[in-house]
């Protein structure tokens, strides 16, 4: 088994998805590994292919298939924020005004007493 990590590349052939995407979807990466270690083809393909079996590229990404309008495209386009520890429950809901502010002091807190605990 030799894999390479260029299954799914940009439209130019230049850009791996690897560097782009895997940040932000790290379950696609462990699922496309195990999709080819496991030869298990009910995972999705992605990033992972083996080229001892002459696999090859097969996932083209193309502008056409941006659905999303990005800052970086248009100066008319602010950016999402990025909600903090405070802003967000365990359970992934969002917390509103005066319930965040009383979680984040918490979090310091906690996040100090590991430290001293450490050192």
């Amino acid at each position: 088994m030799v894999l390479r990590i260029d299954r799914t590349m940009g439209e130019a052939m230049k850009s791996l998805d690897w560097y782009e995407s895997r940040i932000a979807k790290p379950e696609w990466a462990i699922e496309g590994l195990a999709r080819v270690v496991h030869e298990d083809t009910s995972k999705r393909a992605k990033y992972f292919r083996n080229v001892a079996k002459d696999e090859t590229v097969d996932q083209v990404l193309k502008a056409a298939g941006c659905t999303k309008a990005l800052p970086v495209c248009s100066a008319m386009i602010d950016p999402a924020p990025i909600k903090t520890l405070g802003e967000i429950r365990v359970d992934g809901t969002e917390m509103a005004g005066a319930e965040a502010h009383r979680v984040v002091p918490l979090i310091a807190l906690a996040v100090a007493a590991l430290g001293a605990a450490v050192a």
